[in-house]
């Protein structure tokens, strides 16, 4: 069995390691058989960069669904509630930001390019 670097992704085998013995990465990482959670500070910006940019690329899509296909209007209200559920996952405690933000402005984007759909 391998333990994998999370910085690098170095393989390490598993013999190397006993209990306690930590072995020092290429990279510079120290990689441990300790089973807990690390967390490299440096990452975080780049993790909440990313989820931020998963939540925009979706509703962006939703958006263009509305303004430029013919796309149903009720595959539209299962975009939404993927975007919805998505939202809740990755920022729980802000889940109530969809009701305030991104429903009105899809609504507005109904009534303006799909008055007959609304």
């Amino acid at each position: 069995m391998a333990i994998r670097c999370p910085k690098c992704g170095s393989q390490y085998d598993v013999a190397l390691f006993e209990f306690g013995r930590t072995v020092l990465c290429t990279c510079g990482r120290r990689i441990s058989l300790e089973h807990r959670l690390e967390i490299d500070e440096e990452d975080l910006p780049a993790r909440e960069e990313e989820k931020i940019l998963t939540i925009k690329n979706m509703a962006d899509r939703i958006s263009f669904l509305i303004v430029s296909t013919d796309y149903p209007a009720i595959d539209i209200e299962i975009e939404k509630i993927k975007l919805r559920e998505k939202i809740e996952e990755l920022f729980p405690d802000k889940a109530y930001l969809y009701d305030l933000i991104y429903e009105p402005r899809f609504r507005r984007l109904m009534e303006q390019f799909r008055p007959s759909s609304f």
